[in-house]
């Protein structure tokens, strides 16, 4: 049996209990184990940060260490010891955030790129603040490809396609690197980040969780979320971070109650579920995710949740015949206009970058951006956009009705559900099965595994504005029934736990 050294402000008791690894920790174990003085704060931090540097190099998936860290853990250990936690319950507890989640301590915030190596914001992200007035550690920040590109790799097949723009958050969250992830949504870039990581992906309604200060790619549409293994952990997190946010309000204090209830249990009795089938997508999905499909629509009718079947989204067909330009013209010209706003507010800049032209110009000149391996073409498909062109004017019209009677909060409103299940605002996605071990290999254009076996594959749930509090039921449920966890393994499976920093006792 493991045991471990209890270690509280300097007296060393070995204590013949097991520890779980930092690879399927959870809050309650996390925060159990601080109150019975099984491990301190310290130990934590040190646990995390040496697991990091042992691997890291291998996957990338962090970046900018905050160098205050383990003196914020031994101070907030002293005050655990002295006064408790003054009921915060995430007194303590070390996450990682995403680098374009603006800070003002020891870490850049450089989205990924060379150009804001050494910048600094006038402040810092209103989510840091609730942060600190919580209790959190900020432990590192989470990589992610320059300026939203995706990059890196996925872990449970070689060469696998990672999804989204800051792959580090999955990647570390599914290895135990951290215990949670802090970054944003602009367009399912945490919902599919979390499927191709067999993680739980949440992104609340927008700014139930404060975003202003973020490095925005939509100020319309980003919107702060986490990334965690369990249903449960995204759900304390997040109703956390709305208790301790600068805009707390009525709102807020309605909802996050209802947060507190929902992950009792596996009964989903008066929970209506709509399941959607018209988008061509979802027509031509994979068989394997259809059989586990299936079964997951069937867990929940065991569960007594009522499934609707054929619900139909309105503005499916048509958004799904527009070009790709017609999509992307919305996001690019917000994106252009967010990113010249920041530069050129800047603090301190030294390289001197004052609009998106500045650092086109820059990636495709400093060597370490390892142009033209890494291109511009997004960031030139940016800088080519005009909030004045007519095909920008027509197609946030045309937004207004995707969002809107054409979209999934109308489906909602029509049927009388509580959500939508479909592999907006709000969202969850979390793992529902993985490839068997004799799926064919399919690869993208870039050459990136898309199937392969042992990838796991998500349920996504979508519901309306400010219904944030059905997710944590529905998706407890599904994965108390599911245990699908259970079964995920990464190829390569990090080492370093508990044991390395706060040692062994027993046999």
């Amino acid at each position: 049996m493991l045991g471990v050294f209890q270690s509280w402000l300097g007296t060393t008791t070995c204590i013949n209990r097991t520890i779980p690894s930092l690879l399927t920790i959870t809050f309650s174990e996390i925060t159990n184990g601080l109150d019975k003085g099984l491990l301190t704060l310290v130990h934590l931090v040190q646990a995390y940060l040496k697991k990091i540097t042992k691997v890291n190099h291998e996957f990338n998936a962090v970046i900018g260490t905050n160098h205050e860290a383990l003196q914020i853990a031994q101070e907030l250990d002293k005050e655990r010891a002295t006064t408790g936690h003054r009921g915060k319950p995430l007194h303590g507890v070390p996450i990682i955030i995403k680098d374009h989640i603006m800070t003002l301590h020891s870490m850049n915030s450089t989205c990924g790129s060379y150009t804001l190596v050494g910048a600094r914001p006038k402040k810092e992200s209103a989510v840091v603040t609730a942060m600190r007035r919580a209790g959190i550690i900020i432990l590192r920040k989470a990589n992610l490809a320059q300026w939203s590109g995706g990059q890196a790799t996925g872990v449970y097949y070689p060469g696998m396609k990672a999804s989204g723009s800051s792959t580090g958050s999955a990647l570390g969250t599914a290895l135990g690197l951290f215990f949670v992830s802090l970054r944003t949504e602009t367009s399912y870039s945490i919902v599919s980040l979390a499927e191709k990581s067999g993680v739980v992906g949440f992104k609340p309604t927008r700014e139930l969780v404060f975003s202003k200060g973020i490095m925005y790619a939509s100020y319309r549409q980003d919107t702060i979320g986490t990334l965690t293994r369990t249903v449960e952990d995204a759900r304390i997190i997040v109703q956390e971070l709305i208790q301790h946010s600068a805009n707390h309000n009525i709102e807020r204090s309605r909802l996050s109650p209802n947060l507190c209830r929902m992950c009792s249990g596996v009964g989903l009795h008066g929970i209506r579920i709509g399941v959607t089938d018209n988008f061509s997508e979802l027509r031509k999905i994979h068989c394997v995710k259809r059989a586990a499909f299936k079964k997951t629509i069937s867990l929940l009718k065991n569960a007594v949740a009522d499934i609707v079947e054929a619900v139909e989204i309105l503005g499916a067909d048509e958004y799904e015949k527009l070009p790709q330009a017609s999509k992307d013209v919305v996001l690019h010209t917000k994106l252009k206009a967010a990113l010249n706003s920041y530069l050129s507010d800047l603090e301190t800049n030294p390289q001197g970058i004052k609009d998106l032209r500045d650092l086109i110009n820059f990636t495709k000149t400093h060597p370490k951006e390892k142009y033209p391996q890494r291109n511009v073409e997004v960031l030139a498909g940016m800088e080519a956009t005009k909030p004045n062109e007519d095909l920008y004017l027509g197609m946030l019209k045309k937004d207004a009705y995707f969002f809107g009677e054409g979209g999934i909060a109308s489906a909602l409103a029509r049927h009388k559900l509580q959500v939508s299940a479909k592999a907006g605002s709000p969202a969850m996605s979390l793992p529902m099965g993985v490839f068997p071990p004799d799926t064919e290999i399919e690869r993208n254009q870039h050459g990136f595994v898309e199937v392969a076996p042992n990838i796991p594959l998500s349920l996504y749930i979508f519901g309306g504005v400010k219904g944030d509090e059905d997710f944590p039921r529905v998706g407890h449920a599904f994965e108390r029934l599911s245990r699908v966890r259970d079964f995920l393994t990464p190829l390569i499976l990090p080492r370093t736990d508990f044991a390395d920093t706060i040692g062994l006792c027993g046999t």
